[in-house]
């Protein structure tokens, strides 16, 4: 009688052991890599266009560059989001009359969010939604506010760039302060014509 329920007990432990080997190898301890997500500008389409590998995942309507200001093109890097910014007039002609504005001030065309990729070009918030898919801009990217502030959270999620949803409900509850956020890691910008 001993001698079986031993017998049992051994099988079992060799079951359990061989179960336990089988699964650690084929157990994948690490994260599986994200595709590389990064932002495409058409600038005659008046879309910006946010990709992870092959596959477009949001779209958005746009307002570009006008005639003699004009959205540049090229590749670029996203490494910073101001949460309601502040605006400093660029030293051009058109701005000669412009003065600082506060973030939340009349007259602040910056809105909600300024995602910087080349200063003083932007993709910024705007209230004025009759210039999207317009060329209108004195070189910068106007988004609604409400897909700026999508935008910018989608990029410090997928960046790593950490915040909670307090953090978050706060920054949007009160425009009258200005929080500039660092992303862990860029994210490539294409403008295209």
């Amino acid at each position: 009688m001993h001698t079986t329920r031993y017998f049992f007990l051994f099988l079992a432990v060799v079951f359990y052991s061989s179960c336990r080997d089988r699964t650690s190898e084929t157990k994948n301890d690490t994260q599986p890599e994200l595709p590389e997500t990064r932002l495409v500008i058409s600038i005659s389409q008046r879309q910006l266009y946010a990709i992870e590998g092959d596959d477009t995942i949001k779209r958005y309507a746009i307002s570009v560059g006008k005639q003699g200001h004009p959205t540049p093109q090229g590749d670029f890097k996203i490494h910073q989001i101001d949460w309601n910014p502040d605006w400093t007039p660029p030293d051009s002609e058109w701005a000669r009359d412009e003065s600082y504005k506060r973030p939340g001030q009349t007259g602040n065309p910056m809105g909600r969010a300024r995602i910087i990729y080349k200063m003083p070009y932007t993709i910024h918030g705007t209230t004025d939604l009759e210039s999207l898919g317009e060329a209108e801009s004195h070189g910068s990217v106007r988004m609604a506010n409400t897909d700026v502030i999508e935008l910018g959270r989608f990029l410090m999620e997928r960046t790593g760039t950490k915040r909670s949803e307090e953090w978050f409900n706060q920054v949007l509850s009160d425009s009258t302060t200005m929080e500039s956020v660092k992303l862990e890691q860029p994210i490539p910008l294409t403008n295209v014509e």
